[in-house]
């Protein structure tokens, strides 16, 4: 509920009119490339470095494909890069995380699935979790309308307002399909943010500091359940995983998405330099690892140390 909440008020922050030219482009090919390479290469190395079996190393290779606000925005907002960059990066990191959430949760069922479903029942999959995540953020949008536009709220109910609507849409989503509660979150923020007709209050500093206590409070107690004893064997294969994702996988997204652009080098570069794993893969992992143990597949204890290994490494690299 919390990363909905924080999802929900990335979503208010975007904007497609501000999206000019290639940067739309720049932005589906970052996710589709990213998501694919990202996915592909945590998978293919969590095998033999971290003796993991597919099932786990595919699910793990799903979790890490997210970046996402919670980490992205607070690098943005003390480098300050030039507009144009922070655009498509807080684009990115905004899209990323309830897609790597969904994609996660399609994973993690599908291994724990005996009759290994086809690619066709995937795909049927997905395509029911985005219905019901664009059904709910219909029906939250149209309350939050209702309740945001025709009565008189102080700024104080406007704000528990949208807190009340997000956790319950969010949970309602949730309870028919896993993780649609994310996509459900971030289209009401931006569809509250750019339909004519809404009157919303700016993002103040009380939304700002509920959103940072959410985020501190999800890193501590997911964190907290990661022992020393379980970091032991995953330390420097986990780190060689970070390598690669950092020196070879993303930069090859980063000039894949902007072949054909106007995008200057210096820009590439930086671009090329900046995808920070967050909650989203923190609180992926720490559901999925339990489950999976719980079902013998094998090196999937795993996946909740490698996971905080790559935020911590990626964050402090990044940063």
């Amino acid at each position: 509920m919390a990363v909905a909440l924080i999802l929900y008020d990335a979503g208010r922050g975007l904007d497609p009119r501000k999206l000019p030219g290639d940067m739309h482009r720049i932005v589906i090919r970052l996710i589709v490339l990213g998501v694919a390479l990202s996915w592909a290469t945590a998978a293919l190395l969590a095998v033999p470095l971290l003796g993991m079996s597919a099932g786990a190393a595919i699910t793990l290779g799903a979790i890490l494909v997210v970046s996402g606000p919670t980490v992205v925005g607070p690098l943005l907002a003390f480098v300050r890069p030039a507009d144009r960059l922070r655009r498509i990066l807080t684009w990115e990191g905004s899209l990323i995380d309830p897609i790597g959430g969904l994609l996660g949760s399609l994973v993690f069922a599908t291994v724990l699935d005996s009759t290994k479903r086809s690619a066709g029942g995937v795909l049927a999959q997905l395509a029911v979790s985005v219905g019901v995540g664009l059904v709910g953020a219909a029906v939250g949008t149209a309350l939050l309308w209702l309740l945001m536009c025709k009565l008189r709220l102080s700024d104080v109910l406007r704000i528990n307002v949208q807190i009340a609507i997000v956790v319950a849409v969010a949970a309602a989503c949730d309870m028919f399909r896993d993780d649609t509660g994310l996509i459900a979150a971030i289209v009401m923020g931006l569809l509250v943010a750019n339909l004519p007709g809404f009157v919303m209050p700016e993002r103040g500093p009380v939304s700002e500091m509920m959103v940072q206590l959410m985020i501190g409070l999800l890193f501590v107690s997911i964190s907290s359940t990661v022992t020393p004893a379980s970091l032991h064997h995953v330390v420097l294969p986990t780190l060689g995983i970070v390598a690669v994702l950092v020196l070879i996988t993303r930069p090859l997204a980063a000039c894949l998405a902007a072949l054909g652009t106007d995008l200057p080098r210096n820009e590439r570069v930086f671009i090329a330099w900046m995808a920070p794993r967050g909650i989203v893969a923190a609180a992926s992992a720490s559901t999925f690892s339990s489950g999976l143990t719980t079902a013998g597949i094998g090196g999937a204890s795993k996946i909740l140390p490698a996971t905080f290994l790559v935020i911590v490494s990626t964050v402090a690299l990044y940063g």
